[in-house]
């Protein structure tokens, strides 16, 4: 018994711990999430999907076309019978069979670069799933980052307000002993409302910013998420003068999927005209053919019975007059066939039916409308759009490089700037404390020392994670992934 309740405990306490720990997220295991669940990222994996299919039934299209018919039913009044070919007015039941095969044999290689077409399709769109994944992975880096600076802004707002509630419990003890006038306290506790409403404001920025991150992440909003944040002094970055924009841009042209993207939809667009041009030349195919069929009338004979006699036109001459001559008439009797007797004859109908054929189908366009010189010049303009898309790409690509590069060094730039104004701004807030301590500062200089350092704070902080941000950009376009 008693090991029964300490196994319960067991497995309880190591279920609450394995759940604290799902609930954190680092930024490699969003980054990790996100390129698989993201709706744009699965999106981009149907489409590849799609292009696969379709490459590979091109494939099969250079396998022969084979189909076989079966007809069965039932004919009533003046119908062909199927047998013999003769109009008759009998009801019958009737079948039908064929085989057909056919083989594209020449089209001065249409199939082939339609082929070639649809495989670099393919391949382009898989590179479009790694380009959509690495796209989420820089954006929720960016969110990653910008919930961390949050972060950092309520740790900054609640020390301030810790210290001026402190500040103020120890000055309304020096207002109630006669110390200092009440004017002082009252400024202070104002003060103390004031970064209240700044704490809370922070914490629902920071609480904003985490929605936002699961939203990309695909995650439910009331699911249970905590961030790993890690000191934003730790997270390791290259220095910023030992990098050149032009070798991350030359890196880039490399790494970066787009570029790779482009490259596969212009070989693809070049094969596909190949392709369209080649559907205005002759085209050869060879056929077969086997068919058969049956023919059954539904009522069978039964005999003849006599029904009279009629005039068949003829005389006999007996002297002066004519004697016509008459000949007896039959009538044809039917019987009702039996299901059974439906099929009588069946297998020796299809065997003296067989027929098959074999041949060569030559098909030359001549003229069609204008469609086929129409799809040609609109197969040249997608060459051309996609030798743009890569121009334009190759351009943007090195705007951005550029604009990281440039951004991070004015952010490492910011940050140093703004470390001194920190340094300079908390030996201000400490000489000020001591001043006000001694009485012979007023409670507005001392707030006013001490937002000053707040606001440096929060400057610095706010340059450091742009800093560290920008530098993590060029590390993606140097092809390093997203990492801290």
């Amino acid at each position: 018994m008693k090991l029964s309740v300490l196994a319960s405990f067991f497995l309880l306490l190591t279920s609450n711990i394995i759940s604290a720990q799902d609930q954190r997220w680092g930024l490699q295991r969003c980054v990790e999430y996100g390129m698989k669940n993201n709706i744009n990222v699965r999106q981009a994996v149907l489409q590849a999907e799609q292009s696969k299919i379709n490459y590979e039934q091109s494939q099969l299209q250079g396998l022969p076309t084979v189909s076989y018919g079966f007809s069965h039913g039932f004919s009533f009044g003046r119908t062909l019978d199927r047998t013999t070919n003769i109009y008759t007015s009998r009801s019958s039941m009737f079948e039908q069979m064929s085989l057909q095969s056919n083989l594209l044999l020449f089209n001065f290689n249409s199939r082939k670069n339609s082929v070639a077409a649809n495989q670099y399709n393919w391949e382009a769109d898989k590179v479009a799933v790694e380009k959509a994944a690495n796209d989420i992975g820089l954006n929720i880096a960016q969110l990653y980052l910008r919930s961390l600076l949050s972060f950092e802004q309520v740790e900054i707002s609640r020390i301030v307000l810790q210290q001026t509630k402190a500040q103020f419990e120890n000055t309304r003890i020096l207002v109630d002993a006669g110390s200092l006038p009440e004017l002082n306290a009252a400024e202070l506790e104002a003060t103390v409302a004031r970064d209240s409403a700044t704490y809370v404001q922070a914490v629902s920025q920071a609480s904003l910013d985490k929605l936002s991150l699961k939203s990309l992440l695909t995650l439910p909003a009331d699911q249970p998420f905590d961030l790993v944040i890690p000191p934003v002094d730790g997270i390791p970055v290259e220095n910023i003068f030992n990098i050149a924009p032009d070798a991350v841009f030359q890196s880039a042209l490399i790494t970066q999927p787009q570029i790779h993207l482009n490259d596969l939809r212009l070989t693809a667009s070049e094969k596909n005209l190949l392709a369209i041009k080649a559907q205005m030349k002759p085209t050869l195919s060879a056929f077969g053919q086997l068919g058969t069929s049956f023919n059954q009338f539904l009522k069978k004979s039964s005999g003849f019975s006599f029904s009279g006699e009629q005039l068949t036109g003829a005389y006999i001459k007996d002297g002066p007059s004519q004697i016509p001559v008459y000949a007896p008439s039959y009538d044809l009797n039917y019987q009702t066939r039996t299901f059974s007797q439906y099929w009588e004859g069946y297998s020796r109908q299809l065997r003296d039916q067989f027929g098959q054929g074999i041949g060569l189908s030559l098909n030359i366009p001549i003229f069609n409308g204008g469609q086929s010189r129409a799809n040609v010049q609109r197969a040249v303009l997608d060459v051309k759009r996609s030798n743009l898309a890569i121009e334009r790409d190759k351009l943007q690509l090195k705007q951005d490089v550029y604009t990281a590069y440039y951004s991070a060094l004015g952010a490492f730039q910011t940050f140093l700037a703004r470390d001194i104004a920190v340094t300079t701004a908390s030996r201000s807030f400490e000489l000020a404390s001591k001043r006000y301590d001694l009485g012979v500062m007023q409670t507005i200089e001392w707030l006013t020392n001490q937002n000053n350092l707040t606001r440096a704070k929060i400057d610095k902080v706010v340059a450091q994670y742009e800093y560290v941000f920008r530098m993590k950009v060029l590390e993606f376009f140097k092809g390093q992934g997203v990492k801290l």
